[in-house]
């Protein structure tokens, strides 16, 4: 639903034109490129990914969305049938070596052995992940004594196993209604540990807008 309200709009924007600066030149020296979205969930991310890529002129791209969540295949399989879809566990990627151009990895868990294993030599891997102010308006309504959020892990790691091509941070806010709410947090995280209390003081709290603060990371083997 937050999706396809708009809500990862300027992400996917920012991706695409990265992606195209990258996959431009293996466009040019083949007749097909391969793209993998590990953690896929429904779908949407790849999908208009995907379409943007092919009206700024990478019209042979065939897109793959795995995810270990059988309900989110089944959503995206009926949502996006032009697209290739399989519920798969990261740690076992249904693939042969080297199959892929480039892999998305959304605000989803990594596995990089696998990763590089099916990333061709001259492919790009985009990770998407968090950054400081990231859900902000949500977050303080019950993490209040819990320190600041870093990624700084994540990113030393990222730079551990791969050449880090560029960070880029993607900060906006997205204006909210009361029918999106609900289903904001219930994408993310946050709703894991959310109380019963929790959930009553989302629902009294006239939240005008939120916060959407994410950095892309690019590398190659």
């Amino acid at each position: 639903m937050m999706c396809n309200n708009g809500f990862f709009d300027p992400l996917n924007e920012a991706i695409s034109c990265t992606m195209m600066k990258l996959m431009k030149p293996l466009f040019d020296q083949k007749s097909h490129l391969y793209l993998l979205d590990a953690g896929c969930g429904e779908g949407s991310h790849s999908t208009h990914i995907q379409d943007k890529l092919t009206r700024k002129g990478i019209t042979e791209l065939t897109s793959v969305g795995m995810d270990l969540s059988k309900e989110g295949i089944v959503a995206a399989a009926k949502a996006y049938p032009h697209a290739l879809w399989c519920v798969a566990d990261l740690a076992h990627c249904p693939f042969a070596n080297q199959q892929f151009d480039s892999i998305l990895n959304i605000l989803s868990p990594s596995n990089y052995a696998e990763f590089k294993r099916i990333l061709s030599e001259d492919g790009c891997i985009l990770k998407v992940i968090p950054e400081q102010y990231y859900l902000q308006e949500l977050r303080c309504l019950y993490e209040q004594k819990k320190p600041a959020y870093s990624n700084d892990n994540i990113v030393s790691r990222f730079k551990d196993q791969f050449n880090l091509l560029s960070a880029e941070r993607v900060t906006y806010r997205f204006m909210l209604n009361a029918d999106l709410v609900e289903p904001l947090l219930h994408m993310t995280p946050l709703s894991w540990r959310a109380t019963e209390a929790d959930w009553q003081r989302i629902q009294a709290i006239d939240l005008p807008y939120v916060t959407v603060d994410l950095l892309i990371l690019c590398g190659k083997k």
